[in-house]
């Protein structure tokens, strides 16, 4: 039984009998049985705690004396103990007012000795001085390196000791004079072990300039050497490949300086330590900036000299990219070797002389892909020829585009993507102006007659910059992608230590975070097809340009369909001739349909089975196409339908404007054409299209009688309503 829930604040009686009910092992018990032998154990449990408290409260009651006795013995103590802390307080004050002054004398004994035992000793050096530069000098005269050596170090403490002496910095000038005298003794020396790599006498002379504390001086001796002896290797290269229009040198200079770089790197830590595989890297540092002539203008006489820049640039850029590839390696090789100034420097003189050629390449590119451009017979004496030739380029286009894309890589690492997007817009525009002189050459060859040929010339267009389009979004995408690649290692915060080309320019950078902001805008609504130029974010000048065109050819293709309509319609210049006084109430069924209308009538009713073969399952691309050209295409409509509903627009409206530039109607003329726009609403039923509403409004005035035609003219056109009016001669009143 739990009795620890009796303490507890929120004790709950009812609570805690439920509780112990539910854990009892006999649940099979009677509840008042259960209750009855709880309530014994209760009152158990209470006299054992009654006779625990009154056991406790008896021992509590005869130890209280004593407790009474113990307190007041330690308060007796601690009075005590107060009074002897107090008397020993005394006596420390009266001990320091009786030897304070004994102490403060004693210090200023000491502090004088010291200064005394200062003095004797820049006494005892100052005197061995003049000895010790005398022998110095000597020694020096006779060229006795390792004893001058020696001096120097004894003449280097002398100094040390004199310290706050009288004439310090005479002193210090004159130690200097002779390291200045030593290391130019030894220099001949020095030069002699770095160009032979004499290991032994290298290691001596490093001693000799750690004591001369100059040691940086003689790791530049060191840097010096190499310097000059690369500048000879490199001259050799230079002067072997000289007039060849290729930059083989580079290569080849760089293969030797890694190598010689590993040679080097072994001699220097038997030389010089734990620093000597940094310091082979400055003299590669020191190198590439000092070569004479300069990397840049061996690179810049070999694109004089060759008839092909950009393969010179992809060559020399090959060797930056290898070279700079076996100096990541070697430094991740040996990370503690190198800090990253060091490192960063390293970069700067591998790839940075090369930031002038990035900026050149798109402009080079540009020529280039216009050279090959113009290689294509695009524009040719037929307009279908043109049209076929248009098609079989598309593909060749962007097998240009794609491999100058890669060469972007190849040269700049996808540095100049960015400016090559630009030139490659103004290709693309450029081969867009064909399509529209295509465009134009069709439009000429459009006449009255119908030409089925000329129209499946207008659709093999469509489909073609249908084609077009489809190779731009998919190239584009590329384009995106390898951009969107590029985001993390130019516009990230921590870009110094990147082995590669960067993008410097300031304009290149904003333009480049101008179409990753794009880039990333259309992903997030990349399921937004209604968008228009969408998924043409990097392309958007080429689609700007491409959209009027693709609209221009399927105007093209209407003009072409609706050429014979347009001569049927407008053979009907004059109205129906006036009627006879006896022909003025002709019942509706003496009129038939005019020739002209007839002719239109059966031009639409074989449309569909030209069209059909088209258009009943447009290509991917000619649907691509037609898109472009007019939403309606987008719609789960035929663009069978989609065409002829745009041919019967077209239809309609000039026919309205035939009809309102009638100046008069007789009754009877007013008949005849409702007959007529009512035969042309009976064919374009057939086709499953509807009548203009104006045209089904003007059936309606031309048949109101004059006495109710207000009345019937409601829901009209006001416009219309009162020009059929005019032209019926009817008084409004």
């Amino acid at each position: 039984m739990d009795i620890e829930a009796f303490s507890d604040d929120t004790f709950d009686a009812i609570e805690w009998i439920n509780k112990t009910y539910a854990n009892a092992s006999d649940k099979h018990v009677n509840k008042e049985l259960f209750l009855s032998n709880l309530v014994s154990k209760m009152q158990l449990y209470v006299q054992q705690l009654n006779s625990a408290l009154e056991d406790t409260s008896q021992q509590v009651l005869s130890a209280i004396p004593k407790i009474m006795k113990d307190a007041q013995n330690l308060q007796n103590a601690a009075i005590s103990l107060k009074a002897q802390m107090s008397d020993v307080q005394s006596n420390i004050d009266q001990v320091q007012r009786n030897t304070g002054a004994s102490m403060q004398n004693l210090e200023h004994l000491d502090d004088l000795k010291s200064k005394l035992e200062f003095a004797k000793q820049g006494i005892l050096e100052s005197d061995g001085w003049g000895r010790l530069t005398t022998e110095l000098d000597e020694l020096i005269e006779h060229s006795k390196l390792a004893d001058a050596c020696t001096k120097l170090q004894a003449l280097q403490k002398s100094l040390q000791a004199q310290v706050g002496l009288p004439h310090q910095s005479e002193r210090e000038d004159q130690v200097e004079d002779f390291k200045n005298r030593l290391e130019a003794l030894a220099s001949p020396g020095v030069v002699q072990s770095f160009q032979t790599g004499d290991i032994e006498s290298s290691k001596k002379f490093v001693e000799m300039f750690t004591v001369m504390e100059r040691l940086p001086q003689l790791t530049q001796y060191y840097r010096t050497v190499q310097k000059k002896i690369l500048q000879q290797y490199w001259t050799e290269c230079v002067d072997s490949s000289q007039n060849s229009g290729s930059v083989n040198c580079l290569r080849t200079f760089y293969d030797h300086l890694a190598e010689n770089w590993q040679k080097e790197s072994k001699w220097c830590s038997s030389v010089f330590g734990q620093n000597g595989y940094h310091e082979s890297g400055l003299v590669i540092i020191d190198s590439l900036v000092s070569l004479q002539p300069g990397r840049d203008m061996i690179i810049t006489n070999a694109i004089k000299q060759s008839n092909d820049k950009l393969a010179v640039l992809a060559e020399a850029s090959t060797a930056n990219i290898y070279f700079g590839g076996l100096v990541k390696r070697c430094i991740a090789s040996s990370p503690t070797a190198f800090p990253d100034q060091t490192v960063k420097s390293l970069i700067f003189v591998i790839y940075d002389f090369f930031d002038s050629f990035i900026t050149q390449y798109a402009s080079a590119e540009q020529n280039h892909l216009l050279g090959q451009l113009e290689e294509f017979q695009l524009i040719h004496s037929t307009c279908a020829d043109s049209v076929r030739a248009l098609g079989n380029t598309n593909s060749k286009l962007f097998v240009l585009c794609t491999t100058a894309m890669n060469r972007c890589e190849d040269i700049t690492q996808s540095c100049g993507l960015v400016s090559l997007v630009t030139s490659l817009n103004y290709i693309l525009k450029i081969f867009l102006d064909k399509y529209k002189k295509a465009q134009q050459q069709l439009h000429a060859s459009r006449n009255s007659e119908q030409n089925w040929s000329l129209l499946q010339t207008c659709i093999s267009l469509l489909q073609n910059i249908g084609d077009f389009t489809s190779q731009l979004t998919e190239f584009g995408n590329k384009i995106a992608d390898r951009l969107v690649q590029l985001e993390s290692v130019h516009l990230v915060s921590d870009k110094a230590l990147h082995f590669g080309y960067k993008i410097k320019e300031k304009r290149e950078l904003n333009e480049f975070r101008k179409l990753i902001g794009s880039i990333r805008l259309k992903n997030e609504k990349h399921s937004d097809e209604d968008s228009p130029g969408a998924t043409f974010t990097v392309f958007a000048p080429t689609f700007e340009a491409l959209k009027p065109i693709c609209e221009y050819i399927h105007d093209t293709t209407l003009a072409s369909i609706f050429s014979p309509i347009e001569k049927y319609l407008t053979s009907n210049v004059e109205p129906p001739e006036l009627e006879n006084s006896f022909d003025q109430n002709l019942p509706d069924y003496s009129f038939a349909p005019q020739e002209f209308i007839t002719q239109v009538g059966q031009y639409l009713l074989t449309l569909p089975q030209h069209l059909e073969p088209l258009l009943l399952s447009p290509s991917t691309y000619l649907k691509t196409a037609l898109e472009l050209c007019d939403t309606k295409y987008s719609q789960n409509i035929p663009s069978t339908d989609v065409l002829l509903s745009l041919l019967v627009d077209e239809c309609c409206a000039m026919y309205e404007d035939q009809i309102t530039q009638i100046c008069q109607l007789s009754a009877t003329a007013s008949k005849q054409i409702a007959t007529d726009i009512e035969y042309l609403g009976n064919v374009l039923e057939e086709l499953g299209l509807p009548l203009s509403n104006r045209l089904r409004q003007t059936v309606t005035l031309l048949r109101a009688p004059p006495e109710t035609y207000l009345s019937s003219s409601s829901g009209c056109d006001p416009k219309l309503v009162s020009s059929i009016r005019q032209m019926r001669n009817i008084i409004s009143g």
